[in-house]
């Protein structure tokens, strides 16, 4: 009796908390949409330097 009770009391404890079945992302079961990811966000190019100054920091100056 004790051994079922137990057993019992740890089935409870293993289903507390979720919100229905698990599932991976790649693959969820039918009716639920996954969230959709934020849209790509382009980086914007650097604005143009004047003449003379170096465009790119790690450029090497003996090059110059």
């Amino acid at each position: 009796m004790r051994l079922a009770t137990l057993l019992l009391l740890a089935l409870l404890a293993a289903g507390c908390g979720t919100k229905g079945p698990l599932y991976f992302r790649d693959n969820p079961p039918a009716g639920v949409k996954p969230p959709k990811p934020e849209p790509y966000k382009p980086v914007p190019y650097p604005r143009d330097a004047g003449e003379g100054e170096d465009t790119d920091p790690g450029a090497d100056p003996a090059k110059k």
